[in-house]
Order: C-alpha cells, then sequence, then structure tokens
C-alpha cells in the first residue's frame, strides 16, 4: 500500500509539473512570464512564410530564407512560442555579394519573428546585427496576394548610436550600410 500511495504521488507530481498552458499566436493579452505557457500556432499561419522569397530596390536583390520554428523559449518574455526566423543575402547589381547570413545556424539568425500585430495583421520581426555596429529594427511582414505567393516587407531600422570602433563611425548617413529595405518592397516565393 506504501509503494502504491508513493507511486500515485509521483505520478500527480510528474504530471503538474509537465502541464502547460496552450495559448494560440494571436492572443494580444499579457502572458504570464511562465515557462509553462506556449504561444502555439494552432492555425498554422507560420508555415505559409516559410521558403526562400527574393525582391529588389535601389540596384540590390534580396533573398531571404523564412523557416518556422517550433517551441522556441523566449528569454526576455519567459514563455515559449513557435515563430518564423529569417537567415538572408543582399546582393547589388553586378551579384556582388553586400550581405550573407544565410550560413548562421537557427540558433544565431538575426531576424527572429516576435509576433502578429493586431491592428494591420503584420507578422513582427527583429533584426539585430552586431556585424553591422549593432544596426537593429523590425521588420513587417504580410502577404501581398490571396495565393500567398507574394509577401510585403518593410525594415524600419532603429536610431543608431555609433562609436570609433564602427567602421563607417566617419560616413554620412546616407552611406551607411542597407542590407534590408527600408522601403516597402515585394518579395517573390522561389
Amino acid at each position: 500500500m506504501k509503494n502504491i500511495l508513493l507511486l500515485l504521488f509521483f505520478v500527480i507530481s510528474c504530471r503538474s509539473y509537465t502541464q502547460q498552458t496552450i495559448v494560440p499566436l494571436r492572443t494580444y493579452t499579457d502572458i504570464p512570464e511562465d515557462a509553462g505557457y506556449y504561444m502555439k500556432d494552432t492555425n498554422d499561419e507560420l508555415s505559409a512564410f516559410e521558403g526562400t522569397w527574393k525582391g529588389t530596390w535601389n540596384n540590390k536583390t534580396l533573398f531571404i530564407t523564412f523557416k518556422k520554428i517550433i517551441y522556441r523559449y523566449n528569454t526576455t518574455l519567459k514563455y515559449h512560442a513557435d515563430i518564423i526566423i529569417g537567415k538572408f543575402k543582399t546582393v547589388d547589381s553586378n551579384g556582388n555579394i553586400l550581405f550573407n547570413n544565410l550560413q548562421l545556424t537557427d540558433n544565431d539568425a538575426k531576424v527572429r519573428g516576435v509576433g502578429f500585430q493586431n491592428i494591420t495583421n503584420k507578422y513582427i520581426m527583429s533584426y539585430t546585427d552586431n556585424d553591422i555596429c549593432g544596426m537593429s529594427g523590425t521588420i513587417y511582414i504580410s502577404f501581398a496576394n490571396a495565393a500567398k505567393t507574394q509577401l510585403n516587407i518593410y525594415f524600419d531600422q532603429r536610431n543608431q548610436i555609433l562609436d570609433t570602433d564602427c567602421y563607417f563611425y566617419n560616413y554620412s548617413p546616407d552611406q551607411y550600410p542597407e542590407p534590408l529595405p527600408k522601403d516597402n518592397i515585394i518579395l517573390t516565393k522561389q
């Protein structure tokens, strides 16, 4: 009887320990900082973004690959979520590579999903690039057609504070690197 009670206690303890609260991606209320919460892609919305996309702007071509990552722990918000990560290559009109982070591991991707914006229905991603003097900003993506073969993308770069260690410290702002389009452009699925 004692062994049965111990086994029962162990099973109940394990079950409560692994219990998790699942909420859909489009949850727009505060989620408690709790590793037991999981913001799950219950409607499989993120899969449509997966793949390689291509677009041009200012004599440059962007190739960006999006991948769905399941159950990624958000160290800032303290819960798990399904997200999209992005890796990209930017080339000039002569095919010279200007930026390329396609070789990075998924954990080191510089573009990471945050979630859907409630009002505009855009998917929001953050971009941080320590290789370009800490360049960072927010990327907004949304589908441009019902077939989901075209994607609007826009990069809202944050103001940077450049120090003397930055290689473009003495450049004028119009000479700063432009790895992503700062104007809305259309990407086509490859």
